[in-house]
């Protein structure tokens, strides 16, 4: 059952968008979230916003961290994000 999203928010369609996704391929990273809004909609999303909204919002549970390596920066951690049950 995917949890409903409440009235009024600023970002009631990018909040919209990242729970179905999470609800159709289970948990993915802050960067595969941000590339999936980027991708599908329009007007795309930045990664603070999408940061502030996985934390913020209580639908979402923080699982776990996996290192990401760059050519260009090196490694770094990001969050895996899932939907809480």
């Amino acid at each position: 059952m995917k949890p409903v999203v409440p009235r009024g928010t600023r970002h009631i369609k990018t909040l919209t968008k990242i729970i179905n996704y999470l609800h159709e391929v289970g948990p993915r990273n802050t960067r595969q979230i941000l590339e999936h809004i980027n991708t599908t909609t329009r007007y795309g999303s930045t990664p603070s916003e999408v940061g502030n909204l996985l934390s913020k919002y209580d639908y979402f549970v923080k699982t776990e961290e996996e290192s990401v390596y760059s050519a260009l920066s090196g490694s770094y951690n990001v969050c895996v994000w899932g939907l809480k049950d």
